[in-house]
C-alpha cells in the first residue's frame, strides 16, 4: 500500500523526531485547554523545592497538579494501547485483532473489580489501602492480568496455529467478562457503582509512579519493535515465506504475545479498560504513511498518543464541571469506525 501522504522521502529517524516533537507540542497545547483556558505564562510558575505545589497560585497548582499530569498519562496510554493494537494485528495478520483480543483487559477488569469488593475485608486483616503509593485497585488490576496472560499463554502452547490462540484469547476474555458480571451483581450498590465507574476507563487517578511506569514499558516495547520491524514485516508475508528469510517466527511470536500483554495490562491497571484505540489508531497510520513497520510504529505512537489526549480533554469540557469517563469517549467514536472497517472489508 502506497503511503497517502508523501513522507516516502523523509528518513526514518528524522520523521521519528518530528513525530515525537508534533506529538509533545500537541499534549502540551491541549493541557492548556478547558472551560478555563490558562496562559502559557503558566509554564513558568512550576513547582520547585523552595515554592513547592501547595504553595503555587490557583491556576497554576491545577495545571501542574491536574491538567498536565493527567494529559500525559492519556496520551502515554494511548500510545501504549496504540502500539499494543498494531502489535496483535501483526502478530494475527488480522486487521480487526484488537489489545482486547487476548482477553487481557477482562482479566484486569476481574482483579479491578475483586478488589473493590473485598477493599472492606483487606482493610481487616491489615493490609493497607496503598501499597508503595499504589492503589489496591491497580494490584488487583495486575494480578487480574497476568493470571489472563498465564492462562492464555498456556493455551496457546496447545493452540498450536495463530486462530486458535486467537480464540482462546476470546473465549478467555468472555471468561472473565462473566465474573466481573457476577462480581458487579453481587455487590453492595455502593462498591458495584464503583467497580463499574472504573471499568468505564479513565485518568482520574495519577500518580508519578504511573507516568514513570507507562512511559518505561512503552519506551522499551517501541525500541524493541522498532529493531525488529524488518522481521516484523516478513511475517506479514505468512509464516512460511517469513522462515525463508531467516526469521525465527515462534520465538518472535512469544516476545509479541508478551510484549502486547505488558502495554495492555499497565494501561488497564492504571486507566482502567479503555477501548477502541488499538484499533482504530493502526489503520489511520497506515493511510497516512503505509505498511512499513519502521515507519508504522512512530506514527501509531503519535496517532494514539494525540487521540487519546483529545479524547480527555474533551472528556472533561463538554460536561463540566463533571468529567466524561474516557472510555465512553473512545467507544463513541471507535463504535462508528469498526463498522466502517467491517463494512469496507473484503467478503471471503
Amino acid at each position: 500500500m502506497k503511503p497517502a501522504i508523501p513522507f516516502a522521502r523523509v528518513k526514518t529517524p528524522l520523521f521519528f523526531l518530528a513525530a515525537l516533537a508534533i506529538a509533545t507540542l500537541a499534549v502540551f497545547a491541549l493541557s492548556l485547554l478547558g472551560k478555563t483556558t490558562y496562559s502559557p505564562d503558566v509554564w513558568t510558575r512550576f513547582p520547585t523545592a523552595e515554592t513547592p505545589l501547595a504553595k503555587l497560585d490557583a491556576a497554576a497548582k491545577i495545571f501542574w497538579g491536574e491538567r498536565l499530569p493527567k494529559t500525559v498519562l492519556a496520551a502515554l496510554a494511548g500510545a501504549a494501547l496504540a502500539l499494543a493494537g498494531l502489535t496483535m494485528q501483526t502478530l494475527f495478520r488480522n486487521d480487526l485483532a484488537t489489545p482486547y483480543t487476548l482477553g487481557i483487559a477482562s482479566g484486569a477488569s476481574f482483579g479491578a473489580t475483586l478488589s473493590i469488593q473485598f477493599s472492606g475485608a483487606l482493610a481487616a486483616i491489615g493490609l493497607p489501602l496503598a501499597l508503595f503509593g499504589v492503589p489496591q485497585v491497580v494490584w488487583g488490576s495486575f494480578g487480574g492480568a497476568a493470571l489472563a496472560v498465564g492462562l492464555v499463554l498456556g493455551l496457546s502452547r496447545r493452540a498450536g496455529t495463530p486462530e486458535r490462540v486467537l480464540l482462546a484469547g476470546v473465549a478467555t476474555g468472555f471468561f472473565f467478562s462473566s465474573l466481573v458480571l457476577c462480581q458487579q451483581y453481587l455487590a453492595n450498590p455502593t462498591k458495584a457503582f464503583a467497580a463499574i465507574r472504573w471499568t468505564t476507563g479513565g485518568v482520574d487517578l495519577c500518580e508519578p509512579g504511573y507516568l514513570a511506569t507507562t512511559g518505561g514499558v512503552l519506551a522499551v516495547s517501541a525500541l524493541y519493535l522498532y529493531r525488529r520491524s524488518r522481521e516484523l514485516d516478513a511475517l506479514t508475508l505468512g509464516d512460511e515465506r517469513a522462515k525463508s528469510l531467516g526469521v525465527e517466527v515462534d520465538r518472535l511470536r512469544v516476545a509479541l504475545f508478551l510484549l502486547s500483554s505488558a502495554l495492555v495490562a499497565v494501561v488497564v491497571a492504571f486507566c482502567g479498560p479503555i477501548g477502541f484505540v488499538g484499533l482504530t489508531v493502526p489503520h489511520v497510520a497506515r493511510l497516512c504513511v503505509g505498511g512499513e513497520t519502521r515507519r508504522l510504529i512512530p506514527a501509531t505512537l503519535v496517532g494514539g498518543a494525540l487521540f487519546l489526549a483529545v479524547c480527555y480533554t474533551f472528556s472533561r469540557i463538554v460536561l463540566f464541571p463533571s468529567v466524561l469517563p474516557v472510555g465512553v469517549v473512545t467507544s463513541l467514536l471507535g463504535g462508528p469506525f469498526f463498522l466502517w472497517i467491517l463494512l469496507r472489508a473484503p467478503r471471503r
